[in-house]
């Protein structure tokens, strides 16, 4: 098992992407989950991408976040481990991003993934 770590400032009103884990034709990846946490909740939503085809899409109040963690008036433990489970194909990237709406988030984690034989 590997892990690549990301993170994604958010911009207000604009969905920013990282690089992503990039699927090789000699080594292909298979994408076991995401590790994650973002920065505050504001609404904004969780995007991941392989190619052009969207994946997964979750908002950002069910993620995990330190923000207020001593004070604030309900848990801020949530999900932090999101389950993927797909293969990439071989020449296509898995992004993880940030659609932000009137007020940015960022987001900070790490690919879970495997190397594959072709």
């Amino acid at each position: 098992m590997y892990y690549k770590r990301f993170a994604v400032v958010g911009v207000v009103n604009v969905t920013t992407l990282d690089a992503g884990l990039v699927s090789l034709i000699e080594v292909p990846y298979h994408i076991g989950a995401i590790l994650i946490t973002v920065s505050d909740w504001q609404d904004n939503v969780l995007e991941g991408w392989i190619g052009t085809e969207r994946i997964l899409e979750i908002p950002d109040y069910l993620l995990d976040t330190d923000f207020e963690a001593a004070i604030a008036g309900r848990s801020t433990t949530k999900i932090n481990h999101i389950p993927i489970d797909i293969k990439i194909p071989p020449g296509q990237i898995f992004k993880i991003g940030i659609r932000c709406g009137a007020a940015a988030t960022n987001i900070f984690g790490a690919y879970e993934y495997t190397k594959t034989s072709p």
